[in-house]
């Protein structure tokens, strides 16, 4: 088993802990944005005109296929956090893809950003279509450089037509204000206008107390209304000064146009170490997540963690905020549960006899967010065992998590999806994180989570990644049938999907019994294997399906039975559940890991109209299980916990 004991987080944040209770909006009128004056656009190679290479294999009963889109310089702006780097719209059944350019550090260089877009479905791309320009030259980079750049479709409301839509991207710029960072810029271009593109671009500096460096939450609503947050950081050293700056932005006259006002949350000198945006389908309901350990309000046992705020009316007012509490008396329990008791007391932090509502957790360094149909945040990362200093990602005390809330946002609840091999692993200059994604179909009803590990026989650090998946239905409370599935096994791209993305979006058709949910994915290739000042090669993975089912009765009172809460629950030894039907018949029970695995099943014939199953789970491993009870056509499944 690795212990690692972090201290200080990426980008140099440190440690500490949580959010004031209520807190009163302040609202700083924005700065001027001002349009930037483009330099003479010379001469590039026509990559636009050229036909990506695919490659296709057949893989688990699917044609998936890997289509060279895009080229950039380097590694650089597209490691780190998982941001929006991949936008699926499936009413245009369209794609977009967004990164730097190829070239040196001058204007025609890697400081231009371009993006690449597909409008049938990922099969056939446009690539390379420049969208920005820096101004000038510089003494070391390029005035006003572009970096990090994130990309959406921002379609208006009701639209069907590609050529209608907007493609629009956001990124950082190198204006020297604060460190060497200081403003953001964006623009926009007709989405399938990319010969010759026209985009507009502008930038908006840092200035006064408003400070810029690095967004990492970008997104769009249905109905066409793009949004970005961002911390208020006076340094580049991340120092955070309890603002966040919240842009809210749409078409005008063929180009966007953004609305950006700044708000308290959190104190100065909290630690954040990533933020994400999203709404539900109705883009009214909707939450900013910010990764914080909150150190001017701490929460009992619990670092850094996700604070969300909470909009009810399309972003026109938020909430207070929104504290996802991991361990203590009140926290979650399928956390607090998960780790064995001999995983925690090989921490001499605890030892022996330690009390499980005085464990630390730690959610490291990035996460995402997505909105159901219903309106609820789900989110995913991942989450580790930590004490009062520091904490612990390595294997064995720290999994990948799904977070979510049936209840908008009031209580919590917590799935352990994958118990992850390693946390990071240095491929050049730049490491290799997990990139947690979370998407969903169009309707909000079915959610993926997705994330990168090394699972390389030999390997010591997270440096030959494969993509992971899972799906969930978020009506009816259940994981895929075929749990965690390995997207880039047995491929040409096996132990080789360095910082894959997935896309909020994914696309479906429904079927008679089943919703087939097509899942976008990007990953880069190294042209100088890890060299990553070398360029890049981006790869679109189109064809990766997962079937979703429909019509599964799994809440009670739709069968003609009723199941009960497993009890004890925690369970201990042995756990009953109590089974109540209207007819007689053959009651079936099946236990399933949190991975799909089958670990126990039994029947019964049950003439009495009600039979409790006594498990016996003291071989069971701890963590989070769910229990099927099937009679003929129907089931109902329910999440219990083995302690």
């Amino acid at each position: 088993m690795k212990k690692i004991l972090l201290i200080v987080l990426v980008f140099g944040i440190g440690f500490s802990s949580f959010a004031q209770k209520h807190i009163e909006r302040s609202m700083i009128k924005p700065n001027t944005e001002r349009l930037l004056e483009k330099a003479p656009m010379h001469p590039i190679p026509d990559l636009t005109g050229e036909t990506p290479t695919t490659k296709t294999q057949m893989l688990n009963g699917r044609a998936v296929s890997y289509v060279e889109i895009g080229l950039s310089g380097n590694a650089y702006g597209f490691y780190g956090n998982p941001r929006t780097y991949l936008w699926a719209d499936p009413s245009l059944n369209s794609v977009v893809f967004t990164h730097r350019m190829t070239g040196g550090v001058e204007v025609e260089g890697n400081s231009r950003i371009a993006y690449d877009v597909s409008t049938d479905g990922g099969a056939t791309w446009v690539t390379n279509v420049q969208v920005y320009t820096p101004t000038a030259p510089g003494p070391q980079y390029p005035e006003a450089a572009g970096r990090y750049p994130q990309g959406i479709i921002v379609n208006p409301d009701g639209n069907m037509n590609p050529d209608m839509a907007y493609y629009s991207y956001l990124g950082a710029s190198i204006i020297n204000t604060n460190g060497i960072w200081g403003g953001y810029i964006y623009g926009s271009n007709v989405l399938t206008e990319t010969d010759p593109p026209n985009p507009t671009q502008t930038l908006l500096e840092s200035g006064g107390d408003v400070w810029r460096l690095i967004p990492d939450a970008l997104t769009v609503t249905q109905q066409g209304v793009a949004w970005y947050t961002d911390g208020n950081y006076e340094t580049a050293d991340f120092i955070y000064n309890g603002l966040i700056n919240i842009g809210r932005g749409e078409i005008v006259d063929g180009e966007i146009i953004y609305e950006e006002s700044q708000m308290e949350f959190l104190a100065d000198g909290d630690g954040i170490n990533d933020s994400k945006i999203a709404f539900a389908p109705d883009g009214q309901t909707g939450y900013i997540v910010y990764m914080s350990d909150v150190e001017s309000d701490p929460t009992p046992y619990t670092s850094y963690h996700p604070v969300l705020l909470k909009t009810t009316d399309g972003g026109e007012s938020w909430g207070d905020p929104i504290d996802v509490q991991f361990g203590g008396v009140d926290g979650i329990e399928s956390i607090k549960y998960y780790w064995s008791d001999e995983i925690i007391e090989s921490i001499e932090f605890y030892g022996p006899g330690f009390n499980r509502d005085e464990v630390y957790y730690n959610m490291g360094f990035h996460v995402n967010l997505v909105v159901d149909g219903q309106g609820n945040p789900h989110l995913t990362g991942l989450i580790t065992i930590g004490t009062d200093e520091g904490w612990f990602p390595g294997e064995g005390t720290m999994a990948t998590w799904h977070l979510y809330s049936d209840d908008g946002g009031t209580t919590w609840d917590a799935d352990a999806l994958y118990d992850n091999l390693f946390f990071d692993g240095d491929i050049g200059a730049i490491t290799q994180y997990n990139r947690p994604y979370a998407a969903s179909t169009y309707d909000g009803h079915y959610l993926f989570f997705s994330w990168l590990d090394t699972d390389l026989e030999g390997a010591e650090a997270n440096t030959n990644p494969n993509l992971f998946v899972v799906g969930y239905d978020s009506e009816d409370h259940t994981y895929y049938s075929g749990g965690v599935q390995n997207v880039t096994e047995l491929s040409l791209y096996w132990f080789s999907a360095f910082y894959g993305s997935m896309s909020h979006y994914v696309f479906s058709e429904e079927g008679d019994d089943i919703v087939d949910c097509e899942i976008p994915f990007v990953f880069t290739e190294y042209t100088v294997p890890g060299d990553d000042t070398q360029e890049m090669k981006f790869y679109y993975i189109d064809g990766y399906t997962m079937p979703m089912p429909v019509g599964v009765d799994t809440h009670e009172g739709i069968a003609n039975f009723a199941v009960s809460q497993n009890s004890p629950n925690p369970a201990v030894g042995s756990t009953n559940i109590l089974v109540t039907s209207e007819k007689a018949g053959i009651i079936e029970l099946s236990i399933n890991n949190i991975l799909g695995q089958v670990v126990h099943t039994e029947s019964v014939n049950n003439s009495a109209l009600a039979h409790t199953f006594s498990v016996d789970v003291s071989n069971f491993d701890s963590g989070v299980y769910f229990y099927t009870i099937g009679i003929g056509n129907n089931t109902i499944t329910k999440k219990m916990i083995v302690k």
